[in-house]
């Protein structure tokens, strides 16, 4: 799995964001995409933090087991009344 940039790298973008620097340019001396510059931007004006966010995880099923079933039975007999 990869690894979130340091907060040091986070911290120095946007130093040279905050001096006047182009988000290209500062992606191009640093080695990272221009998007990390961006996103780096926004959730600093979001968040107020550089910190890295949880990577990762489960991510939960959208309909639940009760709902799952309802809408499956829906699907197979359109014209059934369900409850």
């Amino acid at each position: 799995m990869t690894q979130p940039y340091s907060e040091d790298l986070r911290e120095r973008a946007m130093a040279r964001l905050t001096a006047g620097e182009t988000i290209r340019s500062i992606a191009a001396a640093l080695s990272i995409s221009p998007s990390c510059v961006s996103k780096w931007k926004r959730r600093l004006a979001e968040t107020g933090a550089l910190t890295p966010g949880r990577i990762g995880g489960h991510k939960k099923r959208t309909l639940s087991d009760e709902n799952l079933c309802w809408l499956s039975r829906r699907i197979w007999c359109p014209d059934a009344i369900v409850s």
